[in-house]
C-alpha cells in the first residue's frame, strides 16, 4: 500500500492482504474493475466479507493499475452507502487509475530502494511480515509460502492481523516452533 484516504480505505486493504481474498484480487487478476454495489448482498470472498462488515464500507469498488498489459497493483474505492457507480464515474476511475499507473510503480521502486519518501509506513509494516516470514520459515523449517500461511492462519485464528503476528515474531514474543498444533 502506498498511500490511504482514511482509516477505512487503510484498513479494507490490509483485510486483503491478511485474508489472501477479495475484489482486490479479482481486480489485480482480471485487469478490470470489480464493482461490489453491495457488500451485503454477494456471497463471494466470505472471509473478507465477514470482516469487512465491521467497517464503514457499503460498496467497493476496485480499479487495476494496468501499465501496458501488466497489472502492477489495484486502487479501492469504497462508499458508506449502497449502490452502483454511474458508467461516467467508472470511466473517471478506470482513466484516473492508467494515468496514475506509472507514477505509482516508480514510487514504489523509490521506496523499495530506501529512497526518502514522506509515506514510507505501509512499505516498512510490509518489510517486518517479510522478515517475520523469514523467521517462521527458520523456526519450522518450512517454504517462504507455507511460513507466510502460517503467519496468515494465525492472525485469522487469533483475530489479529498479519502485521500485528509478524511485529510480535520480530519482537520475539511468538515463535512458531513453540506452537502446539
Amino acid at each position: 500500500m502506498l498511500y490511504s484516504t482514511d482509516i477505512t480505505a487503510a484498513r479494507l486493504e490490509e483485510l486483503h492482504f491478511d485474508l489472501g481474498e477479495g475484489p482486490l484480487f479479482d481486480a489485480f487478476t482480471s485487469g478490470s474493475l470489480v464493482s461490489v454495489p453491495d457488500l451485503a448482498r454477494t456471497e463471494r470472498w466470505p472471509a473478507f466479507l465477514r470482516s469487512a462488515s465491521d467497517l464503514a464500507a457499503r460498496a467497493i469498488f476496485v480499479f487495476p493499475l494496468m501499465l501496458g498489459a501488466v497489472s502492477i497493483g489495484a486502487v479501492i474505492c469504497y462508499r458508506k452507502t449502497p449502490g452502483p457507480l454511474s458508467d461516467g464515474a467508472a470511466e473517471t476511475g478506470t482513466s484516473l487509475s492508467r494515468a496514475i499507473a506509472g507514477p505509482a510503480f516508480r514510487e514504489a521502486i523509490q521506496i523499495a530502494l530506501e529512497e526518502p519518501l514522506d509515506r514510507r509506513a505501509p512499505i516498512e509494516g510490509r518489510r517486518q511480515v517479510h522478515q517475520a516470514t523469514g523467521m517462521v520459515l527458520a523456526q519450522l523449517d518450512v517454504s517462504a509460502t507455507d511460513a507466510f500461511s502460517r503467519i496468515r492462519g494465525y492472525a485469522f485464528s487469533s483475530e489479529n492481523t498479519v502485521q500485528e503476528v509478524a511485529n510480535a515474531v520480530v519482537n520475539r514474543r511468538l515463535n512458531f516452533a513453540e506452537i502446539r498444533e
